[in-house]
């Protein structure tokens, strides 16, 4: 290391082996003041030194503390590494009953961040044994077969992220999606909040690569080694927008394709648990009273059984209400709020009009005493039903009436 800068917080590193220096940010490498100092703590990391651990799964979370119920500091993707430090005494982890197998370590991931992952479903890597294992969506498993496809309900592969959470976007989060095989009637159905179609098949043809193809029709799927499967539709099939976007992100070469898993949940029930947590968000905003006005936008009222109405809201509109929405509708408390938005408000809420083009609006919102505030949020402002817009300008101030 020849110096350090504080400014970029970057070390200025040579390269062994040429005269070439690389900057390396200031968390990637502990310095120490002799060899004999550096080799101690290169021993202190015992037989993890070159050793790394792996998400065998999309969503796998690293924690604030070795325990299942901490607060998420990191998700990884499938397929994605991270540097395990030190194995750890942790919480035991519990699913249906009964306790997983695994270990809690403490971890590193690429960005910086350090938190506990347990390693149930991360696998480990010793990088001087090998190349790292491929555990994308991307590889296909050679070994796997095709009984797979029918004795398996596979949903998409957010589910498990979602559940994983307690993020769940119910407009994404249904029974109804997933991909469903009848080898009886030789039907495939493919269902997901961003695509859908049905295929008749005459046969199912295995590739050289382990990946099979639907005929007629031009699709094909395939097993992953992580026990995963990716659908790829005909290239005619799939949607402009979402062609579009993966060339943007990956090329004009991109392909795009969809990922299923298994996922051990009861959707009915999550769904219904959800549905409750909206209602009881909702019963608590409304607690102290459910009429709110405003000479300047209004009156809204709001029940707990999820109805509203809002009259004389005309300043809002056309810009944030669209004209004959009527003053009717319904009201979900169905958004979450990101660490940054959440500083600042205390919920957000979507508002599904009657009229005109039945338009949703949402908002976040803060409650003050008696005191509504509420911020309009505008298109690109929610993401995965997750408010991620910080910068909130258009704002609607309004007091409860008792």
């Amino acid at each position: 290391m020849y110096f350090k800068s504080n400014i970029t917080k970057t070390y200025a590193v040579g390269v062994p082996g040429s005269k070439a220096k690389e900057e390396l940010e200031l968390w990637r490498a502990e310095l120490y003041t002799s060899k004999a100092k550096a080799k101690a703590a290169a021993d202190g990391y015992g037989g993890l030194l070159s050793v790394f651990g792996v998400a065998a799964r999309d969503g796998l979370l690293l924690r604030e503390k070795p325990d299942n119920v901490s607060d998420q500091v990191f998700r990884l993707r499938l397929g994605q590494p991270v540097k395990l430090i030190s194995k750890v005494k942790g919480a035991a982890v519990e699913t249906g009953g009964a306790t997983l197998e695994g270990e809690w370590y403490l971890a590193l991931a690429d960005d910086g961040t350090t938190g506990y992952v347990f390693s149930n479903q991360l696998e480990r890597w010793n990088a001087k044994e090998g190349p790292m294992p491929d555990l994308r969506l991307e590889a296909p498993a050679t070994d796997s077969t095709l009984s797979s496809l029918f004795e398996t309900t596979w949903r998409p592969d957010y589910f498990e992220s979602m559940t994983a959470s307690g993020l769940l976007d119910l407009s994404a989060y249904q029974p109804r999606f997933g991909l469903f095989a009848d080898p009886m009637r030789k039907v495939i159905r493919v269902e997901r909040s961003d695509f859908s179609r049905v295929y008749k098949y005459d046969s199912i043809e295995r590739r050289d690569d382990g990946s099979y193809d639907i005929l007629p029709g031009g699709a094909s799927f395939w097993f992953t080694k992580a026990g995963a499967l990716v659908f790829q539709p005909a290239a005619a099939e799939i949607p402009q927008a979402a062609l579009a976007a993966a060339r943007l992100e990956r090329g004009k070469d991109a392909k795009v394709s969809y990922g299923f898993a298994r996922h051990d949940k009861d959707v009915h029930s999550v769904v219904a648990a959800e549905e409750r947590r909206r209602l009881s968000m909702l019963a608590t905003f409304v607690a102290g009273g459910e009429r709110f006005e405003s000479e300047a936008w209004g009156v809204l009222i709001a029940t707990k059984s999820a109805r509203f109405t809002w009259a004389a809201y005309g300043a809002l509109s056309p810009a944030v209400i669209p004209e004959n929405s009527g003053e009717t509708g319904s009201m979900a408390m169905d958004l979450y709020l990101s660490h940054e938005t959440a500083a600042s408000w205390h919920g957000a809420f979507t508002l599904r009009f009657d009229g005109g083009s039945r338009p949703a609006v949402s908002f976040a919102y803060r409650l003050d005493g008696d005191q509504l505030t509420l911020a309009w949020l505008p298109p690109g402002a929610v993401q995965n039903a997750i408010v991620t817009a910080r910068d909130l300008t258009t704002t609607v101030t309004m007091t409860r009436y008792r």
